[in-house]
Parts: C-alpha cells; structure tokens; sequence
C-alpha cells in the first residue's frame, strides 16, 4: 500500500473525475539526495491534479502537440514549478504554478481552464529534484 499517490488527469471536464504518456532522449537521471528522501518520507496521503473543472473543456493547441496542462505540467517538472528555488519541485508548487499559467494561458487564446487539486496531503510532497541547482 503506498504511502503516497498523485494522479495527474488531462482530459476534458476532468474536475469531476473522484492515455498520453511521454518520454524524452533528453532525460536524463538525476541523483535523489538526503534532502529529497527526508521530504519524500515526511509526506503522506493522496491528490488527483484534474486539467480543469467539471465543467470546462480542456484546451489543446496545435503547436503544443497536446493540452496546455500537460505543456504546463512538463515544463513545471522540468524546474519552471521550482517556486523557492530549492532544487526541489514539490506537488503543492507544481499546483501553483498550473493554476497560475493554465489560466493565463486559456484567457489569452478565448478560452476558460482551471486546473484543480483534489485530496488529502500532510506535508509537502517532492515530485522531482531539478538537475544543476
């Protein structure tokens, strides 16, 4: 039984929910340090991340390739999400940082998106430690 789950849904009308994988020749692997493990052992629960509410459409862009949330959510999990600037992309950031330029980004092109966070977490969850900080 895990301690934590974090379920990231990008689909139309996905707020009311209670398959694109990708990967890329650039990842590359980096080293979990001391640091991250403590984080990672001091959290516990779960959280669904939905690309939007119950009731909106989930925005796609031709020149994206797919929805803005998972254009957001990459470049969160790339270090774009880091808020503080730790070296470490926790989910509560990367929450942040979705709701902050999926809405934006909606508006500017006519279009209504509100990423939402469902669930129960104590402590902060680490997601990835960002390479070269």
């Amino acid at each position: 039984e895990a301690e934590q789950l974090v379920v990231f849904l990008d689909a139309c009308y996905s707020g009311a929910a209670g398959g694109r994988t990708f990967a890329s020749k650039r990842t590359r692997a980096v080293r979990v340090d001391e640091v991250f493990l403590d984080r990672l052992t001091r959290s516990k629960g779960r959280a669904i991340i939905t690309a939007s509410r119950a009731s909106e459409v989930s925005i796609e862009l031709p020149e994206l390739s797919h929805g803005l949330f998972t254009h957001y959510l990459v470049q969160g999990l790339r270090g774009a999400a880091d808020l503080d600037r730790d070296g470490i992309v926790s989910l509560q950031e990367v929450y942040q940082y979705l709701e902050q330029q999926v809405s934006q980004k909606s508006r500017a092109v006519g279009g209504n998106q509100h990423p939402v966070m469902k669930g129960e977490l104590d402590g902060m969850l680490p997601l990835v430690k960002v390479s070269g900080r």
